[in-house]
C-alpha cells in the first residue's frame, strides 16, 4: 500500500503504525509519498512511487477534497471556483488517467471519492455539489470506457463523516453533531472507519462484477 497526502508528519505517523501483518511492503510497514494534489504534475508522480514501489498498480482509492459552506453563487469569486475544481474534479481526473495508464492492460480498480451531494443538495453548496456530480459522472464514463480493459470504477458516497473536512467554515461541528445524528435514520453520524470497510468492498474481488456506481454511506440521509 502507497498512502499519499500533503502532510508529511502525519504520513510518517501512518506508516510507523501500520500492522505488520496488514502490509504490503517487504519491511511490514505502509510506504507514503508526500504530495500535494493540486499541482498538476503530483497524480503522475504518485503513480510513479508505487511502481517504483511494487512494481504494478492494482488499486486506486483517492478521497482528496475541499469543500466551501454557506456559499452563495452569487458572489462565489472565480478563483473560489477553481479552488473547488481544482482539488474535487481536475486532480481527480489527473488521477485517474495516471492509474489507468498503469492499469490497462492488466485490469485494476478505481474508487473515487463522490458524496450525498452528487444526488440531493443542501443550501450552501453550489461548488462543492457541482465537483461531485462531476465525478461521479466521470466515474460511469470511465466504467463503460475501460472496463473491457479488466479495470472497474466505481464511487464511495459518503454523508456527514467525522473527518478534518467536516469543521471547514463550521469551528462548532461537535455542538452540531446531536442535531446532525437526529436527523439521520441510524441516529449518528459517521466515523472514518465507516468508510473503510466500503472502500475495501469496493477495491476488492468481493465487487468484482460491479462497475459505474455509486455505493453511498450515509446513515440513510438520501433515503428519506
Amino acid at each position: 500500500m502507497l498512502a499519499t497526502g500533503r502532510d508529511s508528519e502525519r504520513l510518517a505517523e501512518l506508516a510507523s503504525s501500520a500492522p505488520a501483518d496488514g502490509a504490503t511492503c517487504s519491511d511490514g510497514s505502509i510506504a507514503v509519498f508526500a504530495a500535494d494534489l493540486s499541482r498538476p504534475d503530483a497524480p503522475d508522480e504518485c503513480v510513479a512511487a508505487a511502481l517504483g514501489e511494487f512494481g504494478r498498480l492494482d488499486g486506486l482509492v483517492h478521497s482528496a477534497g475541499v469543500i466551501r459552506r454557506k456559499e452563495d453563487l452569487r458572489y462565489t469569486t472565480d478563483e473560489q471556483w477553481a479552488q473547488t475544481m481544482t482539488v474535487n474534479l481536475d486532480a481527480t481526473f489527473r488521477l485517474a488517467r495516471a492509474s489507468l495508464r498503469a492499469m490497462v492492460p492488466n485490469g485494476g480498480s478505481i474508487v473515487l471519492i463522490g458524496s450525498q451531494l452528487a444526488r440531493v443538495a443542501a443550501p450552501g453548496y453550489a461548488s462543492y455539489c457541482a465537483s461531485k456530480g462531476a465525478v461521479e459522472s466521470l466515474v460511469r464514463a470511465l466504467a463503460v470506457d475501460f472496463g473491457p480493459s479488466g479495470v472497474r470504477v466505481n464511487a464511495l458516497a459518503p454523508g456527514v463523516v467525522a473527518t478534518p473536512l467536516a469543521y471547514v467554515d463550521r469551528p462548532n461541528f461537535d455542538d452540531l453533531v446531536e442535531g446532525m445524528a437526529a436527523g439521520l435514520p441510524l441516529r449518528r453520524i459517521g466515523q472514518p472507519d465507516d468508510m473503510a470497510g466500503p472502500a475495501v468492498f469496493l477495491l476488492s474481488d468481493d465487487s468484482s462484477w460491479m462497475t459505474g456506481q455509486s455505493l453511498v454511506v450515509d446513515g440513510g440521509y438520501t433515503a428519506q
